[in-house]
């Protein structure tokens, strides 16, 4: 089987946010009638054109300052479950996910650390030079060089990498937020392709082992946002923290 693989653009068509009007009833009838409209899609219409992203760095900046975006996911989605560079990327797994990814996906973050980078090593690829991906969380180190000490997880789409940086209060306590697009450059690190399908096939997953070479390349202030945890009594504590996109290169 041809290992080898081929990076995959997910805004190769770009995506369009735009406001929607309410349609007249003779509008709404007309849509239904002549173009098979739902009755409940020709309720309202596309009105003005707000944004088109047609990079990762453009959807991560937007995601920042927007922090919800169904329809952007689900642009994702369409666009992977399109591509046959992905559909090849997915045949290289192995049909049942192995043990140790499967626990590291639903027991994150008590999984053992050795077994999960094992089985990434038997059963992942390297991932095509140019590929994008994204990652939550915080680039905490004072140097622009770092090893990865455990598994580095990414994801095709920025909402996700955004939810898993506020999970459990991690952007609260950290004081800032940095939504990572990484960029595959020199690839020399295996990783594992979780699936669309199953309990999380929504995290657009791709998971890479230990041993991973990161690379600051820019970091870049985007907004103010509000993020919460609860306390220790159930309560909502919340404050405002700086969010940046940093771009990185993984290796």
């Amino acid at each position: 089987m041809n290992r080898k693989v081929d990076a995959i653009d997910v805004f190769a068509t770009p995506y369009e946010a735009w406001s929607t009007r309410k349609t007249s009833q003779e509008e709404a009838l007309d849509l239904m009638k002549n173009q098979g409209v739902h009755p409940i899609a020709a309720l309202q219409v596309k009105d003005k054109l707000i944004e088109r992203v047609s990079t990762p760095l453009e959807a991560a900046s937007r995601m920042l300052r927007e922090r919800v975006d169904q329809a952007l996911e689900r642009h994702i989605d369409d666009a992977l479950e399109a591509s046959d560079e992905y559909s090849h990327l997915r045949s290289l797994m192995p049909q049942d996910v192995p043990k140790a990814l499967n626990s590291y996906q639903g027991e994150f973050p008590h999984y053992d650390c050795a077994e999960v980078d094992n089985a990434i090593n038997s059963h992942g690829v390297e991932i095509a030079e140019g590929q994008f991906l994204f990652h939550g969380g915080l680039w905490s180190s004072n140097t622009p060089n770092v090893t990865t000490s455990r598994p580095f997880s990414t994801s095709f789409c920025p909402q996700v990498a955004l939810r898993n940086a506020e999970w459990r209060g991690k952007a609260y306590d950290a004081g800032r937020l940095d939504l990572m697009v990484v960029r595959i450059k020199g690839p020399k690190t295996k990783a594992y392709v979780y699936s669309l399908e199953g309990n999380h096939g929504n995290e657009k997953e791709i998971v890479f082992a230990s041993g991973a070479e990161l690379a600051l390349v820019s970091k870049t202030h985007i907004a103010d946002i509000s993020v919460s945890k609860m306390d220790s009594k159930l309560r909502q504590e919340k404050k405002v923290i700086p969010a940046y996109v940093v771009e990185i290169e993984i290796s």
